[in-house]
């Protein structure tokens, strides 16, 4: 940097913080924009820490001291430790090719290749004796450490202890358990499958019927090469081929290769895209452990049934980031091939797609919007333009809620017979087998790992390490080293665990990912390491381009967080639902980049985001205020290890003396299953299978519900969950005749109805039927089809007690409707989502609701008066600042309606954030939860002509609320990664159209915008470039048809 603090000006003053800020000399900057020095960070005294009367909140207020400055000036200096700036987060050419971290220019070998020690630094045993944390409040202390009473005194813990809580099981070898037991006694004798999973190298393939035929309790042979029994009798591929790579061009493999930076696939890739089920299409359940490469051969098989038999593909992913950036990775593979890539989340894709003769699809989708698309290409006949269906995280069909609706859309799959394949994949299913008889699926798994993992147990300061080919407790959980790091009583205090050793050992030459409990304690423990960790080793690391990350995070995100702020300078970051998609991206993109080096986070990063660490620390055995599972353990773990260098990953488990007889029985559980949640919240997910199967004319009478609820997973596992189907089956019809959500066919001919299946109580028993009562007894042939409210509900994708709700709010809503802006629209979306209270996802902060209503002009109060709060409930809000009595519901409601009031009218989120007291990520959420509700509505109401008049309206809003933009932004937010800051920085750099941006090269599109990697550019150019396709394909669609209506005039 341009401005290094003069050392020679004499020690500093000691009442004075060592502040030395150097100010540009321009104005109008953002606050990030200053420049900073590293005892600004971290101060020679212990006296004089910069963080002792810091308060979050002030941090960045932009008063007379701003702080943080993010980018190089112009001529400075790099320090001799900088990698070339091509290499950089920003740098032109820092995205092509795959991302690698830069190597410690000047390392160490240690005696030990795995384990990295602290020898870099001049006097290593006083590293953390010169920390001074006085400053540490004791409420900032239990927050991020213990969470108990006491959290001075935390309780011992050592290796004996341990021992001791779980000596509650002798478990088996694998050898023992592979061969069986020898005595009867062997109820508590057994190994983990988990543990058997770390030394697992062989093949296991079944198909369905051998897996139907073979008991669950049947031990697996996981030595056997079970695939080698089919070579002999190799079943032709009928695929047509178009070339020797897996019936794909050689220009496909390249294009792999290159994209993925990879120069061959591992001998199981090699070995799956080889299976009989592959050459017969036949469905497939793969499972592997975590970072086994799983996603490419899926990829291979997405290319090949587009490229080679011309179907389209549905990929379903878990959550909508993965979507988006799956969408990215794809769309330069459909520019070189020729296919469309489409999304569809929320309220992107539409239903049913536009039928496109020349290319074909692939439609990348969330659980929930893939099982719309599915349903309204059954609607209009045209299910077979789908080939193959991929499903990612395949475990989740045991997710309550969600797993309900994966289950009902593959249960329609299934069902339909229309030949299209299912490919499932997973690391961590407990009950294959079941979930195998569900999609009549053959099975591969495979215990492989690209590296090694070392497992260990922190208990206290002894590091045990999990030896699987352990044959005695004391076997298993060998003591490997014990540490200590040489701690001050300050940093004991605050760090008893040793977390900040235990990154310094790894971190900045490698990347550790910290798992915590909560998001608070992702915060606290991040601020708290940076506090702690060696100054000069982590502030100096990649210096420059942690300032372009940080200024990145300030222009582009709308603001840079308090706590990033003083963590980010040392390469350490938070990361949770609480920061936005594009801060998560940044701080990802950064960390895979080695700028950020150590992340705390919570355990969706595990299943979410594909972020190898070298070492993965557990802060507490704990998921919320839920003890771990062994299925989120081995999720977080497994992402330690990064393929291609060649080094064993490590994860260490910090148990507390509290935890240690629940951390043996978590390690000694078996795989967590997926288990059907279709009967689960008043069987809700059955209700929404059979009325939409009954909407797109796949049953119309009980003995076809019986046998396609007979296909679901919750008939698989009906006896052990203690289910009866059919009884279940029969009472939602009832509930559903009595709701008249369904009614009955009337026959052709009313003379052949048959009377011994459809009763009513006036023929039976005229004499003491009540008036107007009528009671139908359904039989197995009995006819019916969904009434008007149920067919909305169908097409909306709702349960029908949902649709009524709604129809009742509408109906209530179209008597007093006002217009005169978008917030009693506003209110019937929040409405969609509401729950009893009205408080999900938060609720209403009382004071801040009556600043807001008090701001209000007079038309805008108008909503609030309509729904009964008048001045007195006002003044009643005010005086007891909460939000209580029978207007609590709608105030909770009025609350996010004002907050996305002002999301449409185009205020920074980060600034709504701030004013109604909500996180960033979670305001997000509520706009992605709200455009889908919105898109809900106006399916709904094109099903009810009384609702005519609302579909224009929540159109307008979908639109609005999809994009957040201005008019002339508009274009620029349909491509990925481009929210209303990049469009506003794409538009001033002259790309006002989605054909400018495909117009350009990726190239110049980073020389022309501020932060802009060429990797995102390329992808982003690349989008630009399908949207041109689509409009192309549907214009020559139409044209066509337009064509053929005039040979057939003239013929």
């Amino acid at each position: 940097m341009s401005n290094q603090r003069n050392k020679n000006n004499g020690p500093p003053n000691s009442n004075k913080r060592a502040l030395e800020l150097t100010e540009e000399e321009f104005s109008g900057e953002s606050h990030a924009k200053k420049q900073c020095s590293e005892n600004l960070f971290w101060p020679d005294s212990d006296d004089d820490s910069f963080f002792s009367n810091a308060k979050l909140e002030d941090l960045l207020s932009g008063r007379n001291e701003q702080l943080f400055g993010t980018q190089v000036a112009q001529g400075s200096p790099k320090n001799a430790d900088q990698s070339d700036p091509t290499d950089g987060l920003f740098g032109e050419t820092s995205f092509s090719g795959t991302p690698k971290p830069v190597p410690p220019e000047k390392a160490k070998e240690s005696k030990d290749k795995d384990q990295i020690d602290l020898a870099e630094e001049e006097d290593a045993d006083a590293v953390f004796k010169q920390i001074n944390l006085n400053d540490l409040t004791i409420a900032e202390m239990e927050d991020i450490f213990h969470g108990a009473e006491d959290f001075s005194e935390p309780l011992a813990q050592n290796t004996q202890m341990f021992m001791d809580a779980v000596a509650f099981k002798v478990p088996k070898t694998p050898e023992k358990l592979l061969a069986g037991p020898k005595d009867k006694d062997d109820t508590l004798a057994f190994m983990s499958k988990s543990i058997i999973e770390g030394i697992v190298q062989g093949t296991q393939y079944e198909t369905c019927e051998e897996l139907k035929n073979r008991s669950i309790l049947d031990p697996v042979n996981w030595e056997s090469q079970a695939f080698a029994e089919f070579e002999e009798n190799q079943v032709k591929d009928t695929f047509p081929s178009l070339g020797d790579f897996y019936g794909l061009p050689e220009k496909v493999k390249k294009l792999i290769f290159e994209h993925k930076g990879i120069k061959s696939l591992y001998e199981w890739q090699d070995e799956c895209l080889n299976l009989p089920a592959i050459r017969q299409r036949k469905n497939l359940i793969y499972a592997l452990p975590t970072s086994g490469g799983k996603t490419l051969v899926a990829e291979i098989l997405m290319l090949r049934e587009l490229l080679c038999r011309e179907r389209n593909v549905l990929f379903i992913l878990p959550y909508v980031s993965i979507v988006q950036e799956k969408v990215s990775a794809m769309s330069p593979f459909a520019i070189d091939l020729d296919f469309i890539v489409e999304e569809y989340t929320a309220g992107k894709g539409k239903c049913p797609p536009l039928p496109s003769r020349k290319r074909r699809s692939l439609f990348i989708a969330s659980i929930e919007k893939g099982a719309v698309l599915m349903d309204s290409l059954i609607d209009v006949q045209r299910p077979h333009e789908i080939g193959l269906v991929v499903v990612d995280e395949l475990h989740l069909i045991g997710e309550r809620g969600r797993g309900a609706t994966l289950e009902a859309f593959l249960t329609k799959v299934m069902f339909l017979n229309a030949n299209i394949q299912i490919v499932g994949m997973s690391a961590t299913i407990g009950n294959l087998s079941e979930i195998s008889s569900f999609l009549n699926a053959d099975v591969y798994t495979r215990g492989f790992r690209p590296v090694e993992l070392k497992e260990y147990i922190k208990c206290g300061p002894d590091l045990l390490a999990i030896n699987s080919a352990g044959q005695t407790l004391e076997e298993i959980f060998v003591p490997d080293r014990s540490v200590d790091y040489n701690y001050s009583e300050a940093v004991k205090r605050a760090d008893p665990d040793h977390l900040a050793g235990l990154i310094s050992e790894c971190a900045p030459e490698h990347c550790c990912l910290v798992f915590c409990p909560s998001r608070k304690n992702c915060e606290n423990v991040a601020l708290l390491l940076s506090r702690i960790v060696p100054k000069k080793k982590f502030f100096e690391h990649r210096r420059s381009e942690k300032e372009d990350l940080m200024d990145a995070l300030d222009k582009l995100c709308g603001i840079l967080s308090p706590v990033l702020a003083k963590t980010l300078p040392y390469g350490i970051a938070y990361h949770h639902s609480g920061l936005t998609t594009d801060e998560r991206k940044y701080i990802e993109t950064a960390y895979r980049f080695g700028v950020v080096t150590v992340i705390c986070c919570t355990s969706t990063l595990a299943a979410g985001v594909n972020l190898p660490a070298k070492r993965v620390i557990i802060r507490a055995p704990y998921v919320g205020q839920e003890f771990m599972t062994l299925c989120k353990y081995k999720q977080m773990v497994g992402r330690a290890g990064r393929a291609g260098l060649g080094e064993a990953g490590e994860s260490i488990l910090i148990a507390q003396s509290k935890d240690n007889l629940q951390v043996g029985q978590m390690l000694f559980s078996p795989m967590d299953k997926a288990l059907s949640s279709m009967d689960q919240q008043e069987a809700v997910g059955l209700q929404s299978l059979i009325l939409s199967v009954v909407g797109l004319n796949l049953a119309e009478c009980r003995r076809d519900l019986n046998r396609l609820v007979n296909s679901t997973l919750l008939s698989v596992q009906a006896s052990s969950l203690e289910v009866d189907i059919d009884q279940v089956v029969l009472r939602i019809l009832r509930e559903m005749f009595r709701n008249k959500v369904l009614q009955l066919t009337e026959p052709a001919d009313k003379s052949k109805v048959n009377c011994s299946d459809i009763i009513t109580t006036q023929d039976a028993i005229p004499s003491t039927s009540p008036a107007g009562q009528r009671r139908l007894l359904i039989g197995q042939s009995t006819l019916f089809k969904l009434t008007n409210i149920g067919r909305a509900a169908f097409k909306a994708g709702i349960d029908y007690k949902r649709a009524n709700a709604m129809h009742k709010e509408l109906k209530q809503a179209q008597q007093q409707l006002i217009l005169s802006n978008y917030c009693h629209l506003l209110y019937l979306i929040v409405c969609f989502n509401s729950n009893e209270k009205g408080d999900e996802l938060f609720p209403a902060d009382a004071s801040v609701l009556f600043q807001a209503y008090t701001s209000l002009l007079p038309e805008s109060q108008a909503l609030f008066k309509l729904l009964g709060f008048t001045e007195a409930h006002a003044a009643r809000l005010f005086k007891t600042q909460s939000v209580q009595g029978p207007l609590s519901v709608q105030l909770n409601r009025l609350y996010k309606v004002l907050i996305l009031a002002e999301i449409l009218d185009l205020k920074p989120l980060p600034g709504v954030a701030s004013k109604y007291n909500v996180e960033r990520g979670t305001l997000q959420h509520l706009i992605s939860q709200s455009t889908a509700a919105c898109s809900a509505i106006v399916r709904l109401c094109e099903e009810m002509a009384e609702f005519w008049c609302y579909k224009p309206l929540f159109e307008r809003i979908l639109h609005k609320m999809d994009r957040c933009g201005t008019y002339e932004l508009e274009p620029l937010m349909e491509l990925p990664a481009v929210k209303i800051n990049r469009a506003k920085q794409m538009y001033a750099a002259g790309f006002r159209s989605i054909e400018d941006v495909a117009k350009t090269k990726p190239l110049l599109l980073v020389q022309s915008v501020e932060h802009m990697p060429l990797r995102v550019a390329t992808e982003i150019v690349s989008a630009a470039k399908i949207i041109i396709m689509k409009k192309l394909d549907h214009l020559e669609e139409e044209t066509e048809n337009l064509k053929g209506c005039l040979q057939s005039s003239k013929d």
